[in-house]
């Protein structure tokens, strides 16, 4: 499709199978996960990475895709309610305190588009129907920028594992997971065969009840020492 040999089909691999082999580990250990987070990459650029990596992990390890696709109506009275991208489950997560300058700093204050999405976050362009080709093209794009700046961001950190957009969400899973939290209350689809295993748990639990564990899950990391942990 990219060399235009064959027609855009929209979400044509949606039900193919894009997991990852449960042998195969893609958490970071908690002090680089710390460093990821905190420490200065000092590079305008890498910061903003930086900012939207630090974004998907206080929204309970949001995906790259959520977050890249929330509009301006997900965000309502300190809690962002959508529809996750890849399986359309309902999804609601309370704003943390330290998530709010970050939020107005990659907020996107551009005026929304006729017929378009108008994104909560300034990392698509939102001029574009979301089922259109170009659209599709768009998002992919700015996968692949995200993932080389994290790249960049890890080795400007001195960081010695891989990161990409997947290991935030994991690495928050596993951060709650270390700590002793049912497994039933982390997004624990990470390792569930069947996503549907995951729905059925999640839904035994409130956002009150789900927030405190992102709160307790983000201190845990922001406390961390290298070498404590």
């Amino acid at each position: 499709m990219e060399s235009g040999r064959a027609p855009y089909v929209h979400r044509l691999f949606h039900d193919v199978y894009t997991g990852v082999d449960i042998c195969q580990k893609k958490a970071l250990p908690v002090g680089e996960l710390n460093r990821l987070l905190y420490e200065d990459p000092k590079s305008e650029r890498l910061r903003r990475t930086q900012a939207i990596a630090a974004l998907m992990f206080q929204f309970c390890g949001m995906s790259f895709a959520d977050l890249a696709h929330l509009e301006k109506s997900s965000l309502e009275r300190n809690i962002i309610r959508y529809n996750r991208i890849k399986t359309k489950t309902p999804m609601s997560v309370e704003v943390l305190d330290t998530a709010q300058d970050i939020i107005s700093r990659l907020r996107n204050c551009q005026p929304s588009h006729p017929d378009c999405p108008d994104y909560l976050f300034s990392i698509l362009l939102g001029d574009k129907k979301r089922e259109d080709e170009s659209a599709y093209r768009e998002y992919q794009s700015a996968l692949r920028r995200f993932n080389n700046r994290l790249k960049r961001l890890a080795k400007a950190l001195r960081l010695t594992s891989p990161v990409t957009s997947y290991t935030i969400r994991h690495s928050w899973a596993t951060t709650a997971k270390y700590r002793g939290v049912p497994i039933e209350m982390i997004s624990e689809s990470l390792g569930h065969k069947s996503i549907k295993t995951t729905q059925i748990y999640l839904k035994g639990f409130g956002l009150q009840e789900r927030t405190e564990v992102n709160r307790m899950n983000l201190s845990y990391v922001k406390n961390c020492r290298i070498g404590r942990v």
